[in-house]
């Protein structure tokens, strides 16, 4: 079984899609004009549906995040550079057990994570791996 969409509820729905695509690379493939919904995806099977969120008073609970796992801790620093120099809320970097990572405010209220793993950890993650 495979994931295949997310759906998220934001307050802007174009202003959230224009930061996916900007920093992530989502292509938008709905109608561009829709303050209702827009339909984004990642080039590898990822579907990314922000929805406006209809009631404001709505908030996502403490701690939820979309999470971008990449290769390297310099894709990590290069989007934390990114994200000061455009303004954007981000923390500072941590590194942990985790790995090296960042978290962003997107627009909508939506926190969004960037981290690269330590490769121990990226390594053992494998299906039916056996160690």
């Amino acid at each position: 079984m495979k994931l295949n969409h997310i759906d998220l509820q934001v307050p802007d729905v174009q202003r959230t899609a224009a930061f996916f695509e900007r920093y992530f690379g989502f292509e938008h493939t709905s109608n561009r004009a829709s303050p209702a919904i827009a339909i984004l995806e990642d080039g590898a099977g990822l579907v990314l549906v922000l929805q406006r969120l209809k009631r404001p008073e709505e908030k996502y609970p403490e701690g939820f995040h979309v999470g971008f796992l990449v290769d390297a801790v310099e894709t990590v620093l290069a989007f934390h550079a990114r994200a000061l120099a455009d303004g954007l809320e981000v923390s500072e970097v941590i590194r942990n057990n985790r790995g090296t990572m960042v978290y962003c405010q997107a627009p909508g209220a939506v926190l969004v994570e960037v981290n690269a793993r330590p490769v121990r950890a990226r390594d053992s993650v494998g299906v039916g791996r056996v160690d």
